[in-house]
Protein backbone atom coordinates (compact mmCIF):
# COMPACT_ATOMS: atom_id res chain seq x y z
CA UNK A 1 0.00 0.00 0.00
CA UNK A 2 2.83 2.31 0.90
CA UNK A 3 5.35 1.81 -1.58
CA UNK A 4 4.20 -0.68 -4.20
CA UNK A 5 6.42 -1.85 -7.01
CA UNK A 6 3.92 -0.83 -9.91
CA UNK A 7 1.10 1.74 -10.41
CA UNK A 8 -1.19 -0.59 -12.94
CA UNK A 9 -4.62 0.17 -14.82
CA UNK A 10 -5.54 -3.96 -15.90
CA UNK A 11 -9.17 -3.68 -17.58
CA UNK A 12 -8.61 0.06 -17.07
CA UNK A 13 -8.87 -0.24 -13.13
CA UNK A 14 -6.01 1.33 -11.21
CA UNK A 15 -4.25 -0.68 -8.53
CA UNK A 16 -1.03 -0.66 -6.20
CA UNK A 17 0.69 -4.57 -7.50
CA UNK A 18 3.97 -6.12 -6.19
CA UNK A 19 4.82 -8.66 -9.06
CA UNK A 20 5.72 -12.48 -7.28
CA UNK A 21 4.67 -12.33 -3.97
CA UNK A 22 5.78 -15.52 -1.49
CA UNK A 23 3.99 -15.41 1.34
CA UNK A 24 5.26 -18.02 3.70
CA UNK A 25 2.58 -19.26 6.17
CA UNK A 26 4.17 -21.84 9.00
CA UNK A 27 1.36 -22.74 10.85
CA UNK A 28 -1.59 -22.76 8.18
CA UNK A 29 -4.38 -22.80 10.12
CA UNK A 30 -3.86 -19.59 11.80
CA UNK A 31 -4.86 -18.13 8.71
CA UNK A 32 -7.70 -15.66 10.06
CA UNK A 33 -7.31 -12.31 11.47
CA UNK A 34 -9.18 -9.29 13.71
CA UNK A 35 -9.15 -6.12 12.56
CA UNK A 36 -11.45 -2.92 13.84
CA UNK A 37 -11.80 -1.93 10.43
CA UNK A 38 -12.27 -5.02 8.36
CA UNK A 39 -11.99 -8.59 10.10
CA UNK A 40 -12.02 -12.04 8.13
CA UNK A 41 -15.28 -12.52 6.59
CA UNK A 42 -16.17 -15.62 8.32
CA UNK A 43 -19.52 -15.93 7.42
CA UNK A 44 -18.43 -15.71 3.91
CA UNK A 45 -15.72 -18.14 4.44
CA UNK A 46 -17.85 -20.71 5.72
CA UNK A 47 -20.46 -20.21 3.09
CA UNK A 48 -17.68 -20.82 0.23
CA UNK A 49 -16.23 -23.87 2.29
CA UNK A 50 -19.71 -25.58 1.98
CA UNK A 51 -19.72 -24.69 -1.83
CA UNK A 52 -16.36 -25.73 -2.59
CA UNK A 53 -16.27 -28.89 -0.75
CA UNK A 54 -19.35 -29.55 -2.21
CA UNK A 55 -17.88 -29.43 -5.76
CA UNK A 56 -20.37 -26.95 -6.95
CA UNK A 57 -20.00 -24.64 -9.87
CA UNK A 58 -23.37 -23.05 -9.58
CA UNK A 59 -23.42 -19.68 -8.96
CA UNK A 60 -26.87 -19.77 -7.07
CA UNK A 61 -25.88 -20.61 -3.71
CA UNK A 62 -22.36 -18.69 -3.36
CA UNK A 63 -24.28 -15.68 -4.83
CA UNK A 64 -26.47 -15.21 -1.79
CA UNK A 65 -23.13 -14.84 0.18
CA UNK A 66 -21.32 -12.50 -2.30
CA UNK A 67 -22.77 -10.93 -5.28
CA UNK A 68 -19.90 -10.58 -7.03
CA UNK A 69 -20.11 -14.21 -8.07
CA UNK A 70 -23.42 -13.15 -9.99
CA UNK A 71 -21.85 -10.74 -11.90
CA UNK A 72 -19.33 -13.05 -13.97
CA UNK A 73 -21.43 -15.80 -13.90
CA UNK A 74 -21.92 -17.55 -16.90
CA UNK A 75 -25.11 -17.61 -19.39
CA UNK A 76 -26.21 -20.99 -17.87
CA UNK A 77 -25.75 -19.67 -14.21
CA UNK A 78 -21.82 -21.67 -13.45
CA UNK A 79 -19.21 -20.13 -12.76
CA UNK A 80 -15.54 -21.27 -13.78
CA UNK A 81 -13.58 -20.31 -10.55
CA UNK A 82 -15.30 -22.48 -8.13
CA UNK A 83 -12.22 -24.64 -7.04
CA UNK A 84 -13.94 -27.26 -5.40
CA UNK A 85 -15.74 -28.20 -8.88
CA UNK A 86 -12.21 -27.91 -10.78
CA UNK A 87 -10.82 -30.00 -7.52
CA UNK A 88 -13.04 -32.32 -6.91
CA UNK A 89 -15.75 -32.82 -9.75
CA UNK A 90 -13.88 -32.66 -12.79
CA UNK A 91 -12.03 -35.92 -14.05
CA UNK A 92 -9.92 -35.87 -16.71
CA UNK A 93 -9.76 -38.60 -19.47
CA UNK A 94 -7.91 -41.12 -17.35
CA UNK A 95 -10.70 -40.91 -14.64
CA UNK A 96 -8.42 -38.72 -12.31
CA UNK A 97 -9.97 -35.44 -10.79
CA UNK A 98 -6.97 -32.89 -9.69
CA UNK A 99 -7.40 -34.24 -5.81
CA UNK A 100 -7.46 -37.68 -5.89
CA UNK A 101 -4.28 -37.44 -8.55
CA UNK A 102 -2.71 -35.38 -6.46
CA UNK A 103 -3.07 -37.77 -3.22
CA UNK A 104 -2.82 -41.01 -5.19
CA UNK A 105 0.56 -39.75 -6.28
CA UNK A 106 1.75 -39.47 -2.70
CA UNK A 107 0.19 -42.45 -1.55
CA UNK A 108 2.46 -44.47 -4.38
CA UNK A 109 5.53 -42.12 -3.72
CA UNK A 110 5.81 -40.52 -0.24
CA UNK A 111 8.57 -38.10 -2.14
CA UNK A 112 6.97 -37.63 -5.24
CA UNK A 113 7.00 -34.51 -7.37
CA UNK A 114 3.94 -34.76 -8.97
CA UNK A 115 1.13 -34.33 -6.58
CA UNK A 116 0.25 -31.06 -8.56
CA UNK A 117 -3.33 -29.32 -9.12
CA UNK A 118 -4.51 -27.86 -12.31
CA UNK A 119 -7.28 -24.86 -11.93
CA UNK A 120 -6.28 -22.43 -14.72
CA UNK A 121 -7.49 -24.53 -17.45
CA UNK A 122 -7.34 -24.51 -21.69
CA UNK A 123 -11.15 -24.38 -21.52
CA UNK A 124 -11.06 -21.08 -19.78
CA UNK A 125 -9.26 -19.13 -22.68
CA UNK A 126 -12.11 -17.23 -24.70
CA UNK A 127 -12.36 -13.69 -25.12
CA UNK A 128 -16.08 -13.13 -23.57
CA UNK A 129 -14.79 -14.96 -20.62
CA UNK A 130 -15.67 -12.97 -17.60
CA UNK A 131 -14.06 -15.28 -14.73
CA UNK A 132 -10.88 -16.30 -15.95
CA UNK A 133 -9.38 -18.29 -12.85
CA UNK A 134 -6.96 -16.96 -10.51
CA UNK A 135 -5.34 -19.98 -9.48
CA UNK A 136 -2.69 -21.48 -11.65
CA UNK A 137 -1.71 -24.71 -9.84
CA UNK A 138 -0.84 -26.44 -6.39
CA UNK A 139 1.52 -28.91 -5.73
CA UNK A 140 1.36 -31.09 -2.32
CA UNK A 141 4.81 -32.14 -1.26
CA UNK A 142 5.92 -34.36 1.62
CA UNK A 143 9.11 -33.61 3.03
CA UNK A 144 10.75 -34.79 6.27
CA UNK A 145 7.58 -35.86 7.48
CA UNK A 146 5.43 -32.63 6.67
CA UNK A 147 2.75 -32.22 4.01
CA UNK A 148 3.17 -29.08 2.51
CA UNK A 149 1.14 -26.88 0.24
CA UNK A 150 2.28 -24.78 -2.41
CA UNK A 151 -0.10 -22.47 -4.43
CA UNK A 152 0.86 -20.14 -7.53
CA UNK A 153 -1.84 -17.83 -8.82
CA UNK A 154 -1.72 -15.50 -11.60
CA UNK A 155 -3.50 -12.71 -9.50
CA UNK A 156 -4.45 -11.63 -6.37
CA UNK A 157 -6.72 -9.09 -4.50
CA UNK A 158 -5.52 -8.38 -1.36
CA UNK A 159 -8.60 -7.85 0.15
CA UNK A 160 -11.01 -9.52 -0.89
CA UNK A 161 -9.54 -12.50 -2.70
CA UNK A 162 -6.00 -13.46 -0.20
CA UNK A 163 -7.69 -13.86 2.99
CA UNK A 164 -10.85 -16.31 1.57
CA UNK A 165 -8.36 -18.28 -0.97
CA UNK A 166 -5.69 -18.90 2.11
CA UNK A 167 -8.55 -19.78 4.36
CA UNK A 168 -9.83 -22.42 1.54
CA UNK A 169 -6.15 -23.76 0.88
CA UNK A 170 -5.42 -24.34 4.48
CA UNK A 171 -8.73 -26.47 4.84
CA UNK A 172 -7.57 -28.16 1.86
CA UNK A 173 -4.34 -28.92 3.05
CA UNK A 174 -5.68 -30.23 6.51
CA UNK A 175 -7.89 -32.46 4.66
CA UNK A 176 -4.90 -33.70 2.87
CA UNK A 177 -2.98 -34.32 5.83
CA UNK A 178 -6.04 -36.48 7.18
CA UNK A 179 -6.19 -38.64 4.51
CA UNK A 180 -2.46 -39.29 4.10
CA UNK A 181 -2.33 -40.34 7.54
CA UNK A 182 -4.45 -42.87 6.93
CA UNK A 183 -1.12 -44.69 5.01
CA UNK A 184 1.54 -42.43 7.21
CA UNK A 185 0.07 -42.13 10.92
CA UNK A 186 2.93 -39.65 11.95
CA UNK A 187 2.45 -36.91 8.71
CA UNK A 188 2.16 -33.59 10.12
CA UNK A 189 0.63 -30.42 8.75
CA UNK A 190 3.56 -28.20 6.96
CA UNK A 191 3.90 -25.06 5.58
CA UNK A 192 1.72 -23.45 3.15
CA UNK A 193 2.98 -21.20 0.70
CA UNK A 194 1.32 -18.54 -1.77
CA UNK A 195 3.01 -17.31 -4.39
CA UNK A 196 0.98 -14.48 -6.51
CA UNK A 197 2.40 -13.39 -10.13
CA UNK A 198 0.18 -9.79 -9.45
CA UNK A 199 -0.45 -9.12 -6.01
CA UNK A 200 -2.25 -6.23 -5.78
CA UNK A 201 -5.19 -3.07 -4.44
CA UNK A 202 -7.65 -2.07 -6.00
CA UNK A 203 -7.82 1.79 -5.72
CA UNK A 204 -11.62 1.43 -4.44
CA UNK A 205 -9.95 -0.32 -1.60
CA UNK A 206 -7.30 2.22 -1.25
CA UNK A 207 -8.92 3.97 1.77
CA UNK A 208 -10.23 1.03 3.82
CA UNK A 209 -7.05 -0.39 3.57
CA UNK A 210 -5.56 2.69 5.10
CA UNK A 211 -7.84 2.79 7.96
CA UNK A 212 -7.11 -0.90 8.47
CA UNK A 213 -3.79 -0.41 8.88
CA UNK A 214 -3.80 2.05 11.60
CA UNK A 215 -5.16 -0.47 13.72
CA UNK A 216 -3.54 -3.73 15.32
CA UNK A 217 -3.78 -7.30 13.46
CA UNK A 218 -4.62 -10.23 15.92
CA UNK A 219 -4.21 -14.01 14.08
CA UNK A 220 -7.23 -16.51 14.64
CA UNK A 221 -6.90 -20.51 13.86
CA UNK A 222 -9.62 -22.28 12.10
CA UNK A 223 -10.13 -25.60 13.40
CA UNK A 224 -8.27 -28.32 11.54
CA UNK A 225 -10.36 -30.99 9.68
CA UNK A 226 -10.70 -33.95 12.01
CA UNK A 227 -13.89 -35.57 10.56
CA UNK A 228 -13.40 -35.79 6.35
CA UNK A 229 -15.44 -33.90 4.43
CA UNK A 230 -14.31 -35.75 1.18
CA UNK A 231 -12.94 -39.27 0.73
CA UNK A 232 -9.17 -39.69 -0.98
CA UNK A 233 -10.65 -39.29 -4.62
CA UNK A 234 -12.61 -36.14 -3.65
CA UNK A 235 -16.24 -37.41 -3.31
CA UNK A 236 -18.25 -36.15 -0.34
CA UNK A 237 -18.65 -38.32 2.89
CA UNK A 238 -22.20 -39.02 4.33
CA UNK A 239 -21.05 -36.43 7.04
CA UNK A 240 -20.08 -33.40 4.96
CA UNK A 241 -23.54 -34.43 2.68
CA UNK A 242 -25.94 -33.74 6.43
CA UNK A 243 -23.67 -31.02 6.60
CA UNK A 244 -24.27 -29.07 4.04
CA UNK A 245 -27.90 -29.89 3.45
CA UNK A 246 -28.91 -28.71 7.01
CA UNK A 247 -26.70 -26.77 7.86
CA UNK A 248 -29.43 -24.10 8.25
CA UNK A 249 -31.42 -25.72 10.48
CA UNK A 250 -28.77 -28.06 12.80
CA UNK A 251 -29.44 -26.64 16.61
CA UNK A 252 -26.83 -28.58 18.00
CA UNK A 253 -23.12 -29.45 18.05
CA UNK A 254 -21.56 -31.93 15.24
CA UNK A 255 -18.85 -32.36 18.42
CA UNK A 256 -16.25 -31.35 15.44
CA UNK A 257 -14.96 -28.20 15.87
CA UNK A 258 -14.73 -27.43 12.00
CA UNK A 259 -17.82 -28.31 11.41
CA UNK A 260 -19.21 -26.48 14.06
CA UNK A 261 -17.24 -23.19 13.26
CA UNK A 262 -18.73 -23.53 9.57
CA UNK A 263 -22.41 -23.65 11.00
CA UNK A 264 -21.84 -21.39 14.11
CA UNK A 265 -20.38 -18.32 11.41
CA UNK A 266 -23.04 -19.30 8.43
CA UNK A 267 -25.85 -18.18 10.91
Amino acid sequence: MRCPEYETRPRDLSIRENANTVLILENPLSCLYTNQIRSSQKKYIAAELLWYFAGRNDAAFIKKYAKFWESIQNPDGTVNSSYGNLLFAKKNPHGFTQYDWAIDSLLKDKDSRQAVMHFNLPEHQYTTNKDFVCTMYAIFQIRENRLNLTVTMRSNDVVWGLPTDIAFFATLQSQAVSHLQKVYPDLALGTYTHIANSFHIYEHHFDVVDRMLAHPFEAEEIPPVNTDMLDSTGEKTPDFIFLFENFLNIEKSFNDPLFDWITTNIK
